[in-house]
């Protein structure tokens, strides 16, 4: 499929704001911008340009989504997910266990959100080739995965991360049905509706502070505000894209999000423990946070780029 621009930018804006959580996370320790506030937000806006790109006028193809799947998904998963596994418990010097890694990276816990992905991907293509693409086969199983997702006791260990891909269906589910209908919601790219959206959507964040939502990876503790928050986020980004002036590193951020994302936990622990060392910690300082902030980010661009350039065999690209 051709590279589509902005679907490019809004990866890419995913990814270093999922960057930017893991540098509070480990830069500042304690104190860091709330999960809800913006990282949920990310990751639906990611599970939305998921489902986009699975739309397509003509026939569906099981063998070749499936195939791109393996090969864009599960493949890079098996082979940074053991490459890092030891590197990682070295550096936080915890004890090494190989056949806790093995299990782990076995089950899909060693990165909940690209196998959640995954399953939900998995679980998409398989429906959309049964029900061939009939919509109301599509919406009835999109409720269902939400009802269970939110019904069912969440289990932090579940295998393959099955309870977050119920929800990450959903928005699958969402971007699919947006590009199908795209000249319908066209007709709400104006600046006035945007502007409208924004409001909502700062108080509605302002609220969630105020109550300090609890949350995990995409908690939904409150049905109604999660769904308001998710629906008025994706309609005013889909609203203002349009309006925003094209970036050529933030669209290779989102040409090349998978390694990034492997990258946004070893990169911000080993900049932050540089930093810490050499005597500049956060100490309340917003420049420092930034200065770090804009250092992980480099230090995974040039990463990413040589992973690409010189191996691009570990994201499963020939």
């Amino acid at each position: 499929m051709k590279r589509i621009g902005w679907i490019d930018f809004l990866r890419g804006t995913s990814m270093i704001l999922i960057l930017l959580f893991h540098t509070e996370v480990y830069y500042k320790e304690s104190g860091y911008t709330p999960y809800y506030v913006y990282t949920t937000n990310a990751i639906i806006l990611f599970y939305f340009l998921s489902g986009y790109v699975f739309y397509r006028e003509g026939t569906f193809s099981l063998k070749k989504k499936l195939k791109a799947i393996v090969r864009s998904l599960l493949i890079p998963y098996f082979i940074f997910t053991s490459l890092i596994a030891v590197p990682k418990l070295l550096v936080r010097q915890e004890a090494i266990d190989v056949q806790e890694i093995v299990i782990n990276i076995l089950t899909g816990q060693a990165s909940w959100f690209i196998a959640a992905l995954i399953v939900g991907e998995v679980l998409f293509t398989i429906l959309l080739w049964i029900s061939r693409e009939k919509q109301r086969w599509l919406l009835t199983t999109a409720i269902l995965c939400f009802i269970i997702y939110y019904l069912v006791p969440f289990y932090e260990h579940n295998y393959w991360r099955w309870q977050d891909a119920l929800l990450a269906f959903c928005f699958l589910y969402s971007g699919y049905l947006y590009h199908q209908y795209e000249e319908l919601f066209h007709t709400i790219n104006k600046p006035l509706y945007s502007s409208l959206l924004l409001l909502i959507l700062i108080f509605i964040k302002v609220y969630e502070v105020h109550v300090d939502l609890p949350m995990r990876n995409i908690a939904v503790e409150n049905i109604p505000l999660f769904m308001v928050d998710a629906s008025i986020w994706l309609l005013f980004i889909i609203s203002v894209i349009s309006y925003i002036p094209r970036c050529n590193i933030i669209e290779w951020t989102g040409r090349h999000s998978l390694i990034y994302y492997f990258l946004c936990g070893g990169c911000p622990l080993l900049v932050s423990m540089m930093m810490n060392r050499i005597g500049f910690p956060y100490d309340g300082y917003l420049y420092r946070h930034l200065i770090a902030f804009l250092l992980i980010y480099v230090f995974a661009t040039a990463l990413t780029w040589l992973i690409y350039r010189f191996m691009p065999f570990l994201t499963g690209k020939k």
